[in-house]
Protein backbone atom coordinates (compact mmCIF):
# COMPACT_ATOMS: atom_id res chain seq x y z
CA UNK A 1 0.00 0.00 0.00
CA UNK A 2 2.87 2.65 0.75
CA UNK A 3 5.11 1.87 -2.86
CA UNK A 4 1.18 3.15 -4.30
CA UNK A 5 0.91 6.33 -2.60
CA UNK A 6 4.43 6.78 -3.12
CA UNK A 7 3.72 7.18 -7.26
CA UNK A 8 1.22 10.11 -6.47
CA UNK A 9 4.03 11.74 -4.49
CA UNK A 10 5.53 11.44 -1.58
CA UNK A 11 5.44 15.34 -0.74
CA UNK A 12 1.76 16.34 -1.56
CA UNK A 13 -1.14 16.03 0.24
CA UNK A 14 -3.25 13.14 -1.60
CA UNK A 15 -5.51 15.30 -2.58
CA UNK A 16 -3.25 17.43 -4.52
CA UNK A 17 -1.27 14.85 -6.45
CA UNK A 18 -3.94 12.73 -7.61
CA UNK A 19 -5.71 16.26 -9.28
CA UNK A 20 -2.01 16.94 -11.02
CA UNK A 21 -2.07 13.65 -12.66
CA UNK A 22 -5.53 13.98 -13.80
CA UNK A 23 -4.96 17.14 -14.92
CA UNK A 24 -2.21 15.74 -16.85
CA UNK A 25 -4.23 12.67 -18.17
CA UNK A 26 -6.77 15.60 -19.63
CA UNK A 27 -4.31 17.68 -21.50
CA UNK A 28 -2.62 14.61 -23.20
CA UNK A 29 -6.35 14.01 -24.73
CA UNK A 30 -6.10 17.13 -26.48
CA UNK A 31 -5.04 17.58 -29.83
CA UNK A 32 -3.97 20.74 -31.05
CA UNK A 33 -5.48 20.98 -34.91
CA UNK A 34 -3.56 23.73 -36.81
CA UNK A 35 -4.79 24.49 -40.44
CA UNK A 36 -4.11 27.28 -42.62
CA UNK A 37 -6.79 29.55 -41.86
CA UNK A 38 -6.80 29.52 -38.01
CA UNK A 39 -5.65 27.83 -34.87
CA UNK A 40 -8.28 25.76 -33.75
CA UNK A 41 -8.41 23.70 -30.62
CA UNK A 42 -10.52 20.96 -30.62
CA UNK A 43 -11.19 18.39 -27.90
CA UNK A 44 -11.14 15.09 -29.22
CA UNK A 45 -11.92 13.61 -25.94
CA UNK A 46 -15.19 15.02 -26.00
CA UNK A 47 -15.91 14.75 -29.43
CA UNK A 48 -14.91 10.80 -28.80
CA UNK A 49 -17.61 10.53 -26.07
CA UNK A 50 -14.48 10.74 -23.50
CA UNK A 51 -14.95 11.45 -19.94
CA UNK A 52 -15.72 15.59 -19.61
CA UNK A 53 -13.52 17.82 -17.33
CA UNK A 54 -16.03 18.28 -14.47
CA UNK A 55 -16.54 14.11 -14.67
CA UNK A 56 -12.54 14.02 -14.57
CA UNK A 57 -12.72 16.38 -11.39
CA UNK A 58 -14.92 14.62 -9.52
CA UNK A 59 -12.88 11.20 -10.25
CA UNK A 60 -10.24 12.76 -9.28
CA UNK A 61 -12.09 13.66 -5.98
CA UNK A 62 -12.96 10.22 -5.53
CA UNK A 63 -9.73 9.36 -5.39
CA UNK A 64 -8.46 11.51 -3.29
CA UNK A 65 -10.71 10.34 -0.30
CA UNK A 66 -9.76 6.83 -0.87
CA UNK A 67 -6.76 8.32 -0.95
CA UNK A 68 -7.35 9.77 2.73
CA UNK A 69 -8.25 6.40 3.88
CA UNK A 70 -5.46 4.14 2.70
CA UNK A 71 -2.93 6.40 4.27
CA UNK A 72 -4.80 6.23 7.24
CA UNK A 73 -5.21 2.77 7.45
CA UNK A 74 -0.97 2.68 6.60
CA UNK A 75 -0.68 5.05 9.64
CA UNK A 76 -2.44 2.53 11.41
CA UNK A 77 -0.68 -0.24 10.22
CA UNK A 78 2.78 0.89 10.66
CA UNK A 79 1.88 1.52 14.46
CA UNK A 80 0.18 -1.55 15.09
CA UNK A 81 3.35 -3.03 13.51
CA UNK A 82 5.88 -0.85 15.73
CA UNK A 83 3.87 -2.56 18.82
CA UNK A 84 3.70 -5.87 17.02
CA UNK A 85 7.26 -5.86 16.59
CA UNK A 86 7.97 -4.17 20.65
CA UNK A 87 5.84 -6.98 21.82
CA UNK A 88 7.61 -9.64 20.23
CA UNK A 89 10.92 -8.41 21.49
CA UNK A 90 13.10 -11.67 22.67
CA UNK A 91 12.10 -12.29 26.56
CA UNK A 92 15.97 -12.19 27.22
CA UNK A 93 15.64 -8.39 25.78
CA UNK A 94 13.14 -7.61 28.05
CA UNK A 95 14.72 -9.19 31.14
CA UNK A 96 17.96 -7.37 30.50
CA UNK A 97 16.16 -4.43 29.94
CA UNK A 98 14.41 -4.63 33.72
CA UNK A 99 17.28 -5.79 35.40
CA UNK A 100 17.74 -3.80 38.54
CA UNK A 101 21.35 -2.01 39.11
CA UNK A 102 21.49 -4.53 42.46
CA UNK A 103 20.58 -7.36 40.06
CA UNK A 104 23.53 -6.29 37.69
CA UNK A 105 25.54 -5.48 40.05
CA UNK A 106 29.42 -7.19 40.77
CA UNK A 107 28.91 -9.13 43.91
CA UNK A 108 30.92 -7.42 47.04
CA UNK A 109 32.63 -9.56 49.40
CA UNK A 110 32.34 -9.79 53.16
CA UNK A 111 35.55 -8.71 54.43
CA UNK A 112 36.27 -5.27 54.04
CA UNK A 113 39.15 -3.78 52.27
CA UNK A 114 42.46 -3.28 53.98
CA UNK A 115 43.94 -0.82 54.62
CA UNK A 116 41.57 0.22 57.18
CA UNK A 117 41.54 2.67 59.76
CA UNK A 118 40.41 1.57 63.57
CA UNK A 119 39.85 3.99 66.00
CA UNK A 120 40.74 2.61 69.59
CA UNK A 121 39.20 3.24 72.60
CA UNK A 122 42.05 5.90 73.11
CA UNK A 123 41.10 7.83 70.15
CA UNK A 124 44.02 6.68 68.64
CA UNK A 125 43.70 6.09 64.92
CA UNK A 126 45.48 2.59 63.64
CA UNK A 127 46.28 1.78 60.28
CA UNK A 128 46.09 -2.45 59.86
CA UNK A 129 47.83 -2.65 56.07
CA UNK A 130 46.60 -6.12 55.69
CA UNK A 131 44.34 -9.15 57.57
CA UNK A 132 46.04 -9.59 60.76
CA UNK A 133 48.09 -12.68 61.20
CA UNK A 134 49.96 -13.08 63.96
CA UNK A 135 47.46 -11.53 66.66
CA UNK A 136 48.64 -11.28 69.95
CA UNK A 137 46.17 -10.27 73.30
CA UNK A 138 48.08 -8.53 76.45
CA UNK A 139 44.71 -8.94 78.57
CA UNK A 140 42.84 -12.13 79.47
CA UNK A 141 39.41 -10.80 78.93
CA UNK A 142 40.23 -10.30 75.11
CA UNK A 143 41.18 -13.46 74.48
CA UNK A 144 37.50 -15.85 73.81
CA UNK A 145 36.18 -13.59 70.69
CA UNK A 146 39.74 -14.46 68.49
CA UNK A 147 38.58 -18.30 69.26
CA UNK A 148 35.00 -17.66 68.47
CA UNK A 149 35.85 -16.05 65.23
CA UNK A 150 38.29 -18.83 64.27
CA UNK A 151 41.39 -16.94 65.07
CA UNK A 152 44.27 -18.57 66.92
CA UNK A 153 46.14 -15.60 68.61
CA UNK A 154 49.81 -16.48 68.60
CA UNK A 155 50.10 -15.22 72.24
CA UNK A 156 48.08 -14.31 75.26
CA UNK A 157 47.98 -12.77 78.67
CA UNK A 158 47.35 -15.96 81.32
CA UNK A 159 46.86 -18.00 78.62
CA UNK A 160 47.98 -21.41 80.14
CA UNK A 161 44.99 -20.52 83.14
CA UNK A 162 42.25 -19.99 81.07
CA UNK A 163 43.05 -23.05 78.77
CA UNK A 164 42.09 -24.85 81.89
CA UNK A 165 38.72 -23.46 81.64
CA UNK A 166 35.79 -25.85 80.04
CA UNK A 167 34.84 -23.51 77.51
CA UNK A 168 38.33 -24.07 75.87
CA UNK A 169 38.38 -27.70 75.56
CA UNK A 170 37.08 -27.41 71.60
CA UNK A 171 40.01 -26.18 71.11
CA UNK A 172 43.03 -28.42 72.71
CA UNK A 173 44.80 -28.61 69.36
CA UNK A 174 44.87 -24.40 68.62
CA UNK A 175 45.87 -24.28 72.37
CA UNK A 176 49.58 -25.55 71.74
CA UNK A 177 50.23 -22.96 69.08
CA UNK A 178 49.77 -19.60 71.87
CA UNK A 179 52.26 -18.70 74.02
CA UNK A 180 51.57 -17.73 77.45
CA UNK A 181 52.46 -14.18 78.01
CA UNK A 182 52.45 -14.09 81.56
CA UNK A 183 50.47 -12.33 84.01
CA UNK A 184 51.50 -9.47 84.34
CA UNK A 185 52.49 -9.24 80.15
CA UNK A 186 56.22 -10.08 79.48
CA UNK A 187 57.24 -7.62 76.58
CA UNK A 188 59.88 -9.61 75.96
CA UNK A 189 57.42 -13.06 75.18
CA UNK A 190 54.94 -10.50 73.27
CA UNK A 191 58.60 -9.47 70.93
CA UNK A 192 59.03 -13.59 70.89
CA UNK A 193 56.01 -13.75 69.46
CA UNK A 194 56.13 -11.38 66.64
CA UNK A 195 52.86 -10.19 66.01
CA UNK A 196 51.68 -8.09 63.73
CA UNK A 197 48.83 -7.07 65.64
CA UNK A 198 48.60 -6.08 69.76
CA UNK A 199 45.28 -5.87 71.29
CA UNK A 200 45.71 -4.20 74.75
CA UNK A 201 43.65 -3.33 77.50
CA UNK A 202 43.59 0.22 79.54
CA UNK A 203 44.12 0.42 82.21
CA UNK A 204 45.67 -3.12 82.56
CA UNK A 205 48.83 -2.64 79.99
CA UNK A 206 49.63 0.99 80.14
CA UNK A 207 52.43 0.45 82.10
CA UNK A 208 53.98 -0.97 79.35
CA UNK A 209 52.17 0.64 76.18
CA UNK A 210 55.01 2.78 74.46
CA UNK A 211 56.97 -0.60 74.95
CA UNK A 212 54.59 -2.76 73.01
CA UNK A 213 54.01 -0.01 70.25
CA UNK A 214 57.42 -0.73 69.40
CA UNK A 215 56.88 -4.00 68.42
CA UNK A 216 53.50 -3.84 66.37
CA UNK A 217 50.54 -1.95 65.79
CA UNK A 218 48.33 -1.80 69.15
CA UNK A 219 44.74 -1.30 69.27
CA UNK A 220 43.70 -0.07 73.24
CA UNK A 221 40.11 -1.04 74.72
CA UNK A 222 38.51 -0.46 77.79
CA UNK A 223 37.04 -3.02 79.91
CA UNK A 224 33.48 -2.12 79.38
CA UNK A 225 32.73 -4.07 76.39
CA UNK A 226 29.93 -6.93 76.85
CA UNK A 227 30.52 -10.29 75.68
CA UNK A 228 28.46 -8.96 71.97
CA UNK A 229 30.66 -5.53 71.62
CA UNK A 230 34.39 -7.63 71.45
CA UNK A 231 32.67 -10.00 68.92
CA UNK A 232 31.51 -7.20 66.52
CA UNK A 233 34.54 -4.86 67.63
CA UNK A 234 37.30 -7.47 67.25
CA UNK A 235 35.67 -9.18 64.00
CA UNK A 236 36.11 -5.69 62.37
CA UNK A 237 39.98 -5.60 62.98
CA UNK A 238 40.06 -9.02 60.57
CA UNK A 239 37.82 -7.28 57.79
CA UNK A 240 34.93 -9.53 58.95
CA UNK A 241 32.35 -7.60 60.44
CA UNK A 242 29.70 -9.93 59.19
CA UNK A 243 31.30 -13.13 60.70
CA UNK A 244 30.89 -11.42 64.17
CA UNK A 245 27.75 -10.13 63.71
CA UNK A 246 26.92 -13.76 62.60
CA UNK A 247 28.26 -15.20 65.29
CA UNK A 248 25.93 -12.69 68.21
CA UNK A 249 23.03 -14.03 66.17
CA UNK A 250 23.84 -17.62 66.76
CA UNK A 251 24.50 -17.35 70.59
CA UNK A 252 21.34 -15.16 70.93
CA UNK A 253 19.45 -17.44 69.59
CA UNK A 254 20.66 -20.32 71.58
CA UNK A 255 19.78 -17.90 74.75
CA UNK A 256 16.14 -17.59 73.37
CA UNK A 257 15.66 -20.85 73.20
CA UNK A 258 16.81 -21.95 76.09
CA UNK A 259 14.92 -19.15 77.97
CA UNK A 260 11.64 -20.22 76.55
CA UNK A 261 11.90 -23.75 77.85
CA UNK A 262 13.11 -22.40 80.96
CA UNK A 263 10.07 -19.65 81.68
CA UNK A 264 8.69 -22.32 83.65
CA UNK A 265 11.11 -22.18 86.55
CA UNK A 266 10.47 -18.69 86.66
CA UNK A 267 8.77 -19.01 89.69
CA UNK A 268 12.26 -20.50 91.32
CA UNK A 269 15.06 -18.44 92.79
CA UNK A 270 19.11 -19.04 91.45
CA UNK A 271 22.23 -18.40 92.95
CA UNK A 272 25.77 -18.75 91.12
CA UNK A 273 27.90 -19.26 94.33
CA UNK A 274 31.86 -19.89 94.64
CA UNK A 275 33.54 -20.60 97.94
CA UNK A 276 37.08 -20.51 99.02
CA UNK A 277 39.48 -22.44 101.53
CA UNK A 278 38.50 -19.90 104.28
CA UNK A 279 34.90 -21.28 104.71
CA UNK A 280 33.40 -17.78 102.76
CA UNK A 281 30.55 -17.83 99.91
CA UNK A 282 30.64 -14.92 97.01
CA UNK A 283 27.37 -14.48 95.29
CA UNK A 284 28.46 -13.35 91.29
CA UNK A 285 26.10 -10.34 91.14
CA UNK A 286 23.39 -9.34 88.66
CA UNK A 287 26.15 -7.58 86.41
CA UNK A 288 28.16 -10.36 86.10
CA UNK A 289 25.42 -12.82 85.39
CA UNK A 290 23.83 -10.54 82.38
CA UNK A 291 23.55 -13.58 79.93
CA UNK A 292 21.74 -15.80 82.94
CA UNK A 293 19.69 -13.35 84.48
CA UNK A 294 18.46 -10.82 82.19
CA UNK A 295 14.43 -11.23 80.84
CA UNK A 296 15.20 -10.25 77.12
CA UNK A 297 18.89 -10.80 76.89
CA UNK A 298 19.74 -14.05 78.94
CA UNK A 299 18.06 -16.84 80.42
CA UNK A 300 15.44 -14.92 82.20
CA UNK A 301 16.06 -16.41 85.74
CA UNK A 302 14.95 -15.32 88.96
CA UNK A 303 17.23 -14.12 92.02
CA UNK A 304 16.55 -14.62 95.30
CA UNK A 305 15.55 -11.90 97.57
CA UNK A 306 18.26 -9.41 98.48
CA UNK A 307 20.35 -11.12 95.95
CA UNK A 308 23.30 -8.11 94.95
CA UNK A 309 23.02 -6.72 92.21
CA UNK A 310 26.93 -5.40 91.95
CA UNK A 311 29.53 -8.05 92.23
CA UNK A 312 31.56 -6.20 95.08
CA UNK A 313 32.08 -6.81 98.73
CA UNK A 314 28.93 -6.96 100.17
CA UNK A 315 28.70 -10.61 97.78
CA UNK A 316 31.01 -12.20 100.25
CA UNK A 317 28.73 -14.29 102.55
CA UNK A 318 28.77 -16.91 105.49
CA UNK A 319 27.15 -20.05 105.60
CA UNK A 320 24.77 -18.58 107.81
CA UNK A 321 24.59 -15.60 105.09
CA UNK A 322 23.71 -18.41 102.14
CA UNK A 323 20.77 -19.66 104.40
CA UNK A 324 19.09 -15.75 104.33
CA UNK A 325 19.04 -16.22 100.50
CA UNK A 326 17.85 -19.77 100.57
CA UNK A 327 18.22 -20.08 96.91
CA UNK A 328 15.65 -22.48 94.93
CA UNK A 329 18.88 -23.83 92.94
CA UNK A 330 22.38 -22.76 93.67
CA UNK A 331 25.51 -23.10 91.26
CA UNK A 332 28.39 -23.64 92.74
CA UNK A 333 31.92 -23.57 91.68
CA UNK A 334 35.89 -22.87 93.67
CA UNK A 335 37.52 -19.55 93.33
CA UNK A 336 40.74 -22.14 92.84
CA UNK A 337 41.94 -21.95 96.19
CA UNK A 338 40.44 -24.98 97.63
CA UNK A 339 41.01 -28.68 96.67
CA UNK A 340 38.39 -29.44 94.48
CA UNK A 341 34.30 -28.50 94.78
CA UNK A 342 33.92 -32.64 94.98
CA UNK A 343 36.05 -32.61 97.86
CA UNK A 344 34.14 -29.10 99.22
CA UNK A 345 31.16 -30.36 98.73
CA UNK A 346 31.23 -33.70 100.47
CA UNK A 347 32.72 -31.69 103.37
CA UNK A 348 29.66 -29.37 103.28
CA UNK A 349 27.21 -32.41 103.31
CA UNK A 350 28.26 -32.80 106.69
CA UNK A 351 27.14 -29.52 108.31
CA UNK A 352 23.62 -29.58 109.24
CA UNK A 353 23.12 -25.66 108.13
CA UNK A 354 24.39 -26.71 104.56
CA UNK A 355 21.41 -29.13 104.91
CA UNK A 356 18.94 -26.88 105.99
CA UNK A 357 18.73 -24.97 102.55
CA UNK A 358 16.08 -25.66 100.48
CA UNK A 359 18.40 -26.32 97.03
CA UNK A 360 20.54 -29.42 98.81
CA UNK A 361 17.24 -30.53 100.01
CA UNK A 362 15.49 -30.70 96.65
CA UNK A 363 19.21 -32.43 95.48
CA UNK A 364 19.26 -29.11 93.15
CA UNK A 365 23.17 -28.25 93.89
CA UNK A 366 25.42 -28.38 90.96
CA UNK A 367 28.97 -27.98 90.10
CA UNK A 368 29.49 -25.84 87.67
CA UNK A 369 33.13 -24.58 85.70
CA UNK A 370 33.92 -21.31 86.61
CA UNK A 371 34.22 -20.86 82.56
CA UNK A 372 30.36 -19.74 82.77
CA UNK A 373 31.85 -16.01 84.12
CA UNK A 374 34.29 -15.08 82.00
CA UNK A 375 32.11 -12.91 80.35
CA UNK A 376 33.34 -13.91 77.44
CA UNK A 377 31.40 -15.59 74.32
CA UNK A 378 32.33 -18.98 74.83
CA UNK A 379 31.81 -18.63 78.54
CA UNK A 380 28.23 -17.46 77.25
CA UNK A 381 27.45 -20.95 75.31
CA UNK A 382 28.75 -23.08 77.93
CA UNK A 383 27.07 -21.49 80.87
CA UNK A 384 23.79 -21.42 78.78
CA UNK A 385 24.10 -24.80 77.58
CA UNK A 386 25.11 -26.36 81.73
CA UNK A 387 22.91 -24.55 83.19
CA UNK A 388 20.00 -25.42 81.12
CA UNK A 389 20.93 -29.00 81.20
CA UNK A 390 21.21 -29.18 84.94
CA UNK A 391 17.61 -27.15 85.57
CA UNK A 392 15.78 -29.23 83.10
CA UNK A 393 16.79 -32.51 83.70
Amino acid sequence: MKGKLSILGSGNPPFLSLYAHARMLYILQLRIVINEESCKIENLHSKSGGIGLKKLLALCLTFAFAAGLMAGCGGKEAAENGDNAAAGASPAASVAASASPAASAAPKTEAAAFPLTYKDALGNEIVIKERPKRVAVAFFHFLEPWFSLDVTPVAADNASSLFGFLSFQPFLKEQANVLDLGSPVSVEKVLESKPDLIIAATPYNDKIMDQLKQIAPVVVFKNDLDWKGRLLEFSKLIGEPKKGQDKVDEIEKLIAANREKLAAKKDETVAFISFNNKGTYTAFGLDRCVAFYDKTAGLGLTPPANYPAVHGKDNIFTLEGLLQLNPSYIFLWDDMTSNSEETTLEELKKNPVWNTLTAVKNNHVFIIDRAAFSAGPLGVEYGVKAISEFMLK
